[in-house]
């Protein structure tokens, strides 16, 4: 019989040489479907999301393993291979590894009884911006789901339960001027220009500190685009410049459009996009803190988006806990380590069948 680590490293391997790449997912969800055990009833069975679960014992802790198995484009890593103690491949990381860790364990414990209720959430083009999640369906749909009393997102960690996460707010910020001949500047007037001046008190903004629950959150607003010019010899009459807002937990989504707003000329125009709003941190929250001590796991704060904030914005439990390391995520030379993947299994599987 294979260990633990060859099985775990195997089945990862299995799934990165899949390809699944966002709204190209068909493959590997088929693959998936087919692996979950028969004890677990497909109680929902949507639009690129399932959940899987066995019948509900009363008084029973329900934890819901969340995995998402799309992928960025590859970039030339696919087929994966294992070497030196890893898995290396696209997806390994994010999360590849996680949907192999979170899949092993509901087939071993099909046929046990654990002391936690156990589902499995597996879904796709998590990838791809937030409109186009299949998560809003299953929580239309499912019932099943609401009764969760934890969700844990099974998204690289390193090792570390990381609670909360900051929201995520694009804005279009758009300068208008009047276009001329660039030998005569005087006569026209230079949205370019007017977005130099703009922006320069964004760029020169310090990072915000929130600590909630002692972890230390941190919200920032960065110039990631500015698209701008006509002809070498035309002084522009448009300047336009995307704006992306990490917001920290203690704000609703209005708040940091309104804040957003706040920073630039009124004269200019906003076109808010995609504003993901933050999630609660669940670090005290009695499960997480089970979780904690079943693999002597130390609590960080999520600096980035993740779904986590899809179940606390409705009032579900949710912390990010799964194998590898962020820093590897969407990388060339993507990669989970083996050690990791035993290690988040078997912190997992203390963790739903402690006494």
């Amino acid at each position: 019989m294979a260990s633990l680590a060859d099985r775990l490293a195997a089945r990862t391997l299995e799934l990165v040489d899949i390809p699944s790449e966002s709204r190209h997912e068909a493959a590997i969800r088929e693959h998936l479907l087919a692996l979950v055990p028969a004890a677990y009833d497909a109680e929902f069975a949507g639009d690129e999301a399932y959940l899987f679960a066995r019948p509900r014992r009363a008084g029973v802790p329900f934890v819901v393993l969340v995995a998402h198995y799309d992928t960025v484009p590859a970039q030339g890593n696919i087929p994966g291979r294992i070497d030196n103690g890893a898995v290396f491949g696209l997806g390994a990381a994010d999360m590849k590894g996680g949907v192999a860790v979170a899949l092993e364990l509901v087939r071993d414990l099909a046929e046990e009884t654990a002391t936690h209720d156990v589902a499995l959430l597996l879904f796709g083009r998590e990838e791809i911006p937030a409109q186009f999640s299949a998560l809003p369906e299953l929580f239309e749909r499912s019932q099943l789901v609401h009764e969760a009393d934890l969700a844990i997102v099974l998204e690289p960690t390193g090792g570390a339960i990381q609670a909360g996460c900051v929201g995520n707010l694009n804005a279009r910020v758009t300068f208008n001027g009047v276009s001329g001949h660039s030998a005569r500047p005087w006569l026209a007037e230079n949205a370019i220009h007017k977005a130099l001046v703009a922006l320069e008190p964004v760029a020169a903004l310090e990072r915000r500190e929130v600590v909630i629950s002692g972890l230390p959150f941190y919200e920032v607003v960065s110039v990631t685009r500015i698209e701008a010019g006509i002809a070498d010899n035309v002084v522009p009459d448009r300047a336009t410049a995307l704006l992306n807002f990490r917001y920290t937990p203690d704000r609703t989504s209005e708040e940091a459009a309104e804040y957003l707003r706040s920073l630039v000329p009124t004269a200019a125009d906003v076109e808010f996009s995609g504003n993901s709003p933050p999630a609660s941190v669940a670090a005290d929250a009695a499960l997480v803190q089970e979780l904690r001590a079943a693999g002597d796991l130390r609590i960080e704060p999520k600096q980035a988006w993740t779904n986590v904030a899809d179940f606390t914005a409705r009032g579900i439990d949710a912390v990010n806990f799964g194998p590898g390391d962020p820093r590897h995520a969407h990388r060339r030379d993507e990669q989970v380590e083996i050690a990791a993947l035993v290690s988040c299994y078997e912190t997992l599987r203390a963790f739903v069948t402690a006494p």
